[in-house]
């Protein structure tokens, strides 16, 4: 496999996540340190050799200044499209090597090419 190859087993989320690292030209080891857990645990979880719990999924995505947004799968595709609008086309989904309207209706969303900016709406806590 080479080193911009996606593990198989990632899962759709964990996936948008490593491309965003490795855009950032971030280390496993820096992401899991910002996120409080362990570099073993981030790495299961980002090669899909783990199915990690929401709290591990949500602190990477803190780690890596992103908001999670759920969305009804019906509106997925104008959710993706109207970050994509304010974020110069970049969505997770372009970041993960998807063609367009194909995001998952749970958009991580944040600085660095996945949305405008952190939400401070009751149960998020500022960034």
């Amino acid at each position: 496999m080479n080193s911009t190859a996606v593990p198989r087993g990632a899962s759709e989320p964990f996936r948008q996540l490593r491309a965003l690292r490795r855009a950032r030209k971030l280390k496993q080891e820096d992401v899991a340190r910002k996120a409080g857990i362990s570099r073993e645990a981030y790495l299961r979880a980002e090669s899909g050799q783990a199915d990690p719990r929401m709290s591990t999924f949500l602190a990477a995505c803190e780690a890596l200044g992103l908001e999670v947004v759920l969305a009804p799968q019906h509106l997925a595709a104008d959710v993706n499209a109207f970050i994509a609008s304010r974020n110069g086309g970049v969505t997770a989904a372009s970041m993960a090597g998807q063609p367009a309207g194909s995001a998952p209706a749970a958009t991580p969303q944040g600085q660095g090419g996945f949305g405008s900016g952190p939400s401070t709406g009751e149960g998020h806590k500022p960034m």
